[in-house]
């Protein structure tokens, strides 16, 4: 039996699915954006089993964009999980059938917490159910059916929430102008924060090699291999000034073209006019800067012009 024929025929289900959902959503979802978007407090996602593994992801999700969101497992909340809920928060409710015991509960013991009311959103496939009723808004997740052999397993549900979910994010980045930097903020230790946030001085080697302009070049080679960096500066012996940079690309482009190479030095590979950059740059720039010269190493400088480390295009991913 070919499985990846089922495959075929379970995403299909899931497409149409989500068609339904995507084809009935209306300004209840714009409700929905405004009011996360006007949270002074946490959106908590409440839910049991796969629903609430569901909203994990869209909670982190949501984080990731600043808007601070967490979930709670309806199992837990009656042993002391609902002290975890303020008044400014904004509460979402996430079960298919909207009739879950556990999620029911924990509504109504959070109105009895509450009296004066708090926000609360029913994430549901049915709109006639408890938690519609007695939520502050609705928005509807029905589908025609699960997409597993028994129709029982959540399967088309929970892939519609989460589509909601990328939704919810998508539009809350929208109405916010969330962009990379944005972005940036809140993964830094990320490739696309060590990007847009580091700066060259924060990821630039400072143990740099150097070698004289008369080093014989199978002592150049060896110090660029024992650092390890991909080349080494060079110096003029008389006055100490940096002259040129050799890196591993010069060596193998001009090997043949050295007359006497046994006899051959740094100066004979060196490139004198080398690029450049200084230590504030942001290493988005760093990267640029080695991608439009098609470069792998760029020398760093501090503010008085002075060498003060080296960095590689790995260094600022």
């Amino acid at each position: 039996m070919a499985y990846y024929e089922i495959a075929k025929e379970i995403f299909e289900a899931e497409k149409q699915a989500l068609t339904e959902v995507s084809e009935r959503l209306d300004d209840h979802f714009d409700q929905l954006v405004d009011i996360i978007d006007k949270t002074s407090g946490r959106v908590i996602f409440i839910g049991i089993g796969k629903s609430e593994i569901v909203a994990q992801k869209i909670a982190a999700s949501l984080s990731s964009i600043g808007q601070p969101s967490f979930t709670l497992d309806a199992a837990t909340t009656f042993h002391g999980d609902l002290g975890k809920v303020s008044k400014d928060d904004t509460v979402l409710f996430v079960s298919n059938s909207g009739e879950t015991q556990e999620v029911i509960q924990t509504l109504f013991a959070l109105r009895t917490i509450f009296p004066n009311g708090f926000t609360s959103v029913a994430l549901t496939g049915n709109p006639n159910s408890t938690l519609a009723k007695n939520t502050d808004l609705l928005i509807n997740l029905s589908v025609a059916k699960e997409a597993d052999i028994t129709g029982l397993a959540p399967t088309s549900s929970t892939t519609a929430t989460l589509v909601l979910g990328d939704a919810l994010l998508v539009a809350l980045e929208k109405k916010r102008s969330f962009d990379k930097k944005h972005f940036a903020l809140y993964h830094p230790g990320g490739s696309i924060g060590k990007m847009l946030l580091q700066r060259v001085k924060n990821v630039m080697h400072t143990k740099i090699p150097y070698v004289q302009e008369e080093t014989p070049i199978n002592d150049v080679i060896y110090t660029i291999s024992n650092f390890g960096i991909g080349i080494t500066l060079v110096r003029n012996s008389a006055t100490d000034e940096i002259t040129g940079i050799v890196t591993d690309g010069d060596i193998r482009k001009k090997f043949l073209d050295v007359p006497a190479v046994k006899e051959s030095v740094a100066k004979d590979y060196m490139t004198r006019d080398f690029i450049s950059i200084n230590q504030e740059k942001r290493n988005q720039e760093a990267w640029r800067v080695m991608a439009g010269h098609n470069i792998s190493n760029l020398v760093v400088r501090d503010d008085k012009n002075q060498v003060v480390g080296v960095v590689t295009i790995h260094d600022v991913f």
